[in-house]
């Protein structure tokens, strides 16, 4: 008779281990980009992430995407000078849409 059930650890474990990973780039990506912001902006960062050549950043109102638009040069070289590996991609391009925060556990 074969074994049809696996261990819930063994299948969905290493899946779980990857998303950790990614999530926590994630978070290190914000935070990066919070840092280089120096004005009033950074309070108003939802999140950070690249897709291909491109930075996207989400605020949290649309009156603040120009000044973060405005600081484009200064996140461009704050990244490009953190990449590690002179193979991987540079990001060349930032794009600055409107996102929401999601609401705290004492906000619900």
């Amino acid at each position: 008779m074969t074994d049809r059930f696996k261990p819930l650890g063994e299948t969905v474990g290493p899946l779980f281990a990857q998303l950790e990973q990614r999530v926590a780039a994630h978070v290190e990506l914000t935070e990066k980009i919070r840092e280089a912001l120096t004005g009033p902006e950074k309070d108003h960062v939802v999140s950070a992430s690249c897709r291909g050549d491109t930075l996207v950043v989400l605020a949290d109102s649309a009156a603040w995407c120009p000044q973060i638009r405005y600081a484009q040069a200064q996140l461009l070289e704050v990244l490009n000078r953190a990449t590690p590996n002179p193979g991987e991609k540079q990001v060349t391009k930032v794009k600055v849409r409107v996102g929401r925060k999601t609401p705290g556990p004492t906000q619900r």
